[in-house]
C-alpha cells in the first residue's frame, strides 16, 4: 500500500513540480496542463541534482504547493472533528500537513526516470463548475500507462483552481491520508497529531504515522 502511495506522490510531483511561471489559475485544465508542460524540461535539466533530498524538497515546496489546495485537503483529513478544533490548531495542522506532503513527494521524486506525460485534450469548464477531474497518462517504456486523475477545486472567493486530490490505480491520495491520520486525530487529538507530523517532518521521515 505504501509503495502505491509513493507512486501516487511521484506522479503528482512529476506533473506539478514545474517552474513558477504565469499560470492561468482561473481554468483547471490550464492550471494542470501549463504547469505540466514545463515539468519534464525542469526535471531533465536538474536530473543530476535529484539525488539531493533537500533540493527535491525545495523544488516541491516552491513549485508544487502553490498549485495544491493543501489547507482544504488538511481540513478534509480532520473531517468531523473540524468544528471541535480551534482555528489556530487547524492552521498549525494544515502547515504541518503541507510539509508532510512535501516530504512524501520529495521521496517519490527521487524515483524519476524519464517518464513521459500525456496531457489531456483541453475542455472548457463552465463558470458554475466548482469541482473538476482532469485525467493524465504517465507513460514509461516497458510498462503499462498509469492513469492519473487530478481533482481540482475552485476557490469561491478568488475563482482560482487548485488540486486537492489525485487518484491513480484506483487509490485516492486524500483517502489514504484520511485513513492514516483521521483515526489518530480522534484518538490523540489534533494538537498531538500536529506534533507527530512536525517531528516526522523534522526527521525527513516518510513512513506513515502510527
Amino acid at each position: 500500500m505504501f509503495k502505491k502511495i509513493l507512486a501516487l506522490g511521484a506522479a503528482l510531483a512529476l506533473v506539478f513540480a514545474a517552474s513558477a511561471h504565469a499560470v492561468d489559475m482561473k481554468d483547471p485544465y490550464k492550471v494542470v496542463t501549463e504547469v505540466a508542460t514545463s515539468t519534464f524540461d525542469k526535471l531533465k535539466e536538474n536530473k543530476d541534482k535529484l539525488s539531493d533530498i533537500e533540493f527535491r524538497k525545495t523544488l516541491i515546496r516552491e513549485e508544487l504547493l502553490p498549485y495544491i489546495d493543501y489547507k482544504y485537503a488538511a481540513y478534509k483529513v480532520i473531517g468531523n472533528q473540524l468544528k471541535q478544533t480551534a482555528p489556530e490548531d487547524r492552521e498549525a495542522f494544515a502547515d504541518a500537513f503541507a510539509e508532510y506532503i512535501v516530504a512524501s513527494f520529495a521521496d517519490a521524486l527521487g524515483k524519476y526516470s524519464d517518464q513521459e506525460l500525456v496531457v489531456p485534450e483541453y475542455k472548457s469548464v463552465g463558470t458554475d463548475e466548482k469541482l473538476v477531474n482532469v485525467k493524465f497518462l504517465i507513460r514509461e517504456k516497458g510498462k503499462q500507462d498509469l492513469v492519473v486523475v487530478f481533482s481540482m477545486r475552485k476557490n469561491n472567493k478568488t475563482g482560482e483552481w487548485r488540486a486537492f486530490d489525485m487518484v491513480a490505480e484506483n487509490i485516492s491520495m486524500l483517502t489514504a491520508k484520511q485513513s492514516e491520520l483521521a483515526p489518530l486525530i480522534r484518538d490523540k487529538g489534533l494538537k498531538e497529531v500536529t506534533a507527530m507530523l512536525e517531528k516526522n517532518n523534522a526527521s525527513a521521515g516518510t513512513v506513515p504515522l502510527k
